[in-house]
């Protein structure tokens, strides 16, 4: 069976998407998948700087720089952000396929990154919720509605626990079950190494993630 991948019925209909992507031979269009993919992580990462979302420290050094200067550092910063997209489209990409592959005795790589592939596209989606949620509400990513970071802050003022737990939303969840289901057709592993894997990776990159986002609060204001 070498039908072409169809990313976006992995998020519409994931039972069949899945049964098909098992019974392939060759992931057809794999290398225009993951180019793609990789395309459009840069551009939401790229849109979302475009709106001064995340810019907040440059902006407290607006009336110490000169216009050039200013103007330099904002074209780092929107820079920096696209090589972060690719960054992160690269690792939900291969990063986390390459952890689940070392379980996956049936799997082939390239599937696992297919499904990793559907997992990335709802990851981009909740980066493009905060968009309206900084312009309209003015909220910070870790304090959207959907994610257990509001709850948070009300129970601690831990900068890093509030990133944290930020970070685990209504996204992750839907993530969680694209994985599952994504792996557990492409394996014979009992249900609790799968669960088992699947949280460590996800924890470790959100372990990451508050980090990374704690020591740049941290370095910067």
């Amino acid at each position: 069976m070498n039908k072409e991948v169809r990313l976006f019925r992995g998020l519409t209909n994931p039972t069949f998407f899945f049964y098909q992507l098992k019974d392939m031979e060759i992931v057809t269009g794999y290398r225009k998948e993951v180019f793609s993919l990789l395309l459009l992580s840069i551009f939401v990462f790229g849109l979302i700087s475009s709106f001064g979302i995340g810019m907040d420290p440059l902006s407290k050094e607006i009336t110490t720089l000169s216009p050039f200067t200013y103007e330099l550092e904002k074209f780092l910063f929107f820079l920096g952000r696209l090589l972060g997209g690719l960054l992160y489209g690269a690792i939900v990409l291969f990063f986390c396929s390459l952890i689940f592959w070392t379980i996956s005795n049936e799997g082939a790589f390239r599937k696992l990154v297919m499904i990793q592939g559907v997992v990335l596209i709802v990851l981009l989606l909740e980066q493009i919720t905060y968009i309206p949620l900084s312009l309209f509400f003015s909220l910070e990513w870790y304090s959207s509605p959907l994610s257990l970071g509001v709850i948070t802050q009300y129970a601690t003022s831990n900068t890093y626990i509030i990133y944290l737990m930020g970070s685990f939303s209504l996204f992750k969840a839907w993530v969680f079950f694209i994985q599952y289901k994504g792996i557990k057709r492409l394996t014979s592993q009992k249900n609790w190494i799968i669960w088992l894997v699947i949280l460590l990776t996800n924890v470790f990159i959100w372990a990451l993630n508050a980090l990374l986002a704690y020591l740049s609060i941290s370095t910067l204001i």
